[in-house]
């Protein structure tokens, strides 16, 4: 009498589970900014102190106009310099508080977008990302995906040259953890993760223009 056929032995043992990286987590104000602008900070100390000493400049220029034809050379001169710096000053003593006000703004256009403060249910796995949020899913398979990007731990799946899926280097436990979804995005995308970051860092305005 035959043995029983290897196929009629039950299956016993269970499949493994496919290996997968699943997080939950909220994108915050500055996850947005990192996408959406060149830096996070709204109003650079340099720049915004260099546009208003040279709108202050004219408008000195301008105000002052009559001491320069009637002669008054070195008054008007103290009076341009003077408004300069005052101009500067004055900028860099309300940069604080213009940048809580412009952050405050932007924070409440996102809520109100509904973009900021939901929970998002995200995989990352062999098969690509996929993430869900407010009930509605969105995939995209690794030969689909656009760029993949790396900047102080932070990962960036862009969907599209004009939007990105993060993974914030806040929501790995430890380096260990990012370090091995690191290597497992690698092995599954098979593709390089550009760090420093070109689109990341190029903005929304800078991104219109490349192809598609």
């Amino acid at each position: 009498m035959s043995g029983p056929s290897r196929t009629s032995v039950p299956k016993i043992w269970p499949a493994a589970a496919q290996s997968g990286f699943h997080k939950t987590f909220e994108l915050e104000l500055d996850d947005h900014l990192d996408i959406q602008y060149t830096t996070r900070q709204l109003l650079p100390l340099w720049p915004t102190v260099g546009a208003m000493a040279l709108i202050v400049l004219f408008g000195a220029l301008f105000l002052n106009f009559d001491k320069w034809r009637a002669g008054d050379v070195v008054i008007f001169a103290i009076y341009v310099v003077a408004s300069v710096i005052a101009g500067v000053l004055l900028t860099i003593l309300l940069l604080q508080p213009m940048r809580r006000l412009l952050r405050g703004i932007y924070r409440r256009r996102l809520t109100k977008m509904g973009v900021l403060g939901k929970p998002i249910e995200a995989t990352v796995d062999e098969n690509g990302i996929s993430y869900t949020v407010v009930g509605q899913t969105v995939s995209c398979p690794w030969n689909s995906l656009y760029a993949l990007e790396e900047e102080a731990g932070t990962f960036y799946f862009w969907l599209s040259k004009t939007f990105a899926h993060p993974w914030p280097a806040r929501i790995f436990i430890s380096d260990e953890e990012r370090r091995t979804f690191r290597d497992s995005v690698l092995k599954w995308s098979g593709r390089p993760i550009a760090s420093p970051p070109v689109l990341a860092r190029l903005g929304a305005n800078g991104r219109v223009n490349l192809p598609d």
